[in-house]
């Protein structure tokens, strides 16, 4: 009796410890806003894909540098093959898209969306993994706008059509 009271606790105690165990943080949990690494071909790319140029300054943060109008005019390309602004450019970069409300975009940067000219529920945000230079994440506005995040500026990016 004793013996089978003793395997009985073994059994409970392992139980217990692999049912704690780490869980995995990067998996996705499958919600609607969930991130997502863009492995498109050229056939189905994005509508973020191609060469931009930064137009102007549309708004700042709350805590923001003084504006900086250096990087307007400088041009951006975003590709399956690389990313670029300016000379800084990464090759095979990784998007990694996320939608979020307008109620998570305040709580994340202390602005609305409409300060920005968007009046949207919720918009697409796009990073890119291990790339920390201007233009390395960005919203997207619409086929033809983008905005991204600087020094606590916000510039605004016009896709070139050739």
């Amino acid at each position: 009796m004793k013996r089978i009271f003793h395997y009985s606790a073994l059994l409970l105690l392992v139980l217990l410890i692999t049912s704690c165990g780490k869980t995995d943080t990067n998996s996705p949990s499958g919600s609607a806003s969930e991130s997502s690494v863009n492995t498109n071909t050229s056939a189905d790319a994005p509508s973020y894909f191609g060469e931009w140029s930064v137009q102007s300054i549309v708004g700042s943060t709350p805590v923001s540098a003084a504006e900086d109008e250096k990087l307007i005019g400088m041009r951006v390309t975003y590709s399956i093959e690389k990313a670029s602004f300016d000379k800084d450019e990464i090759m095979s970069p990784e998007y990694k898209e996320e939608n979020i409300t307008k109620d998570d975009f305040f709580n994340d940067y202390r602005n609305e969306l409409s300060d920005l000219g968007i009046e949207t529920e919720s918009v697409k945000t796009v990073s890119i993994n291990n790339w920390t230079n201007p233009g390395s994440s960005f919203i997207v506005k619409d086929d033809q706008t983008m905005i991204f995040l600087w020094d606590g500026n916000y510039y605004e990016m016009k896709k070139e059509n050739k």
